[in-house]
Order: C-alpha cells, then sequence, then structure tokens
C-alpha cells in the first residue's frame, strides 16, 4: 500500500501504519525530517517541490511518479478540502 500524504497532520498517523510506503511533498517533510524517518526504517520519499493537492496538475504529476515507483499497488491519496 502506498500513502501520497498532502498535509503534515496526517503524516504521523500513517506513520503509525506498518509495512507502508509514504509519499510527501516539500510541504509536508523537510529533507531533515526525511532523513531521519529514513534511518529509522521508514519507506518513505520526499517529492522536492509541494504536493499540496490543491493542484489537478501538480497532483497528477505527483501519482505518475508514484506509480512508475510502486506500478502493482494501490495508492491512497490524502484528501485536502480547499481553504
Amino acid at each position: 500500500m502506498v500513502y501520497l500524504i498532502l498535509e503534515t497532520r496526517a503524516l504521523d498517523e500513517v506513520l503509525k501504519l506498518p509495512g507502508v510506503a509514504i509519499w510527501a511533498g516539500s510541504n509536508v517533510l523537510t529533507e531533515l525530517n526525511h532523513q531521519d524517518l529514513v534511518a529509522k526504517g521508514f519507506n518513505i520519499t520526499r517529492f522536492g517541490y509541494s504536493v499540496s493537492g490543491l493542484d489537478k496538475n501538480e497532483l497528477e504529476d505527483a501519482l505518475e511518479t508514484i506509480k512508475e515507483h510502486h506500478p502493482t499497488e494501490n495508492i491512497w491519496v490524502q484528501y485536502a478540502s480547499p481553504p
């Protein structure tokens, strides 16, 4: 299972799930936080750009990238409501 996390508040919840792959944008995960989580054994990937889910093209690009790396996995996307 792969999770695309769009907001910081959701990251803590998904980190509790065993055996999942997590993807998040730079708006959710700093480079330092990412390195720390990888060192702790989490399967987490950080986009070098923000992925908020509010821009359809941005979201589609992120999903295509994830599909390239996880072609047989279901991708769960956190819903982000407009502000």
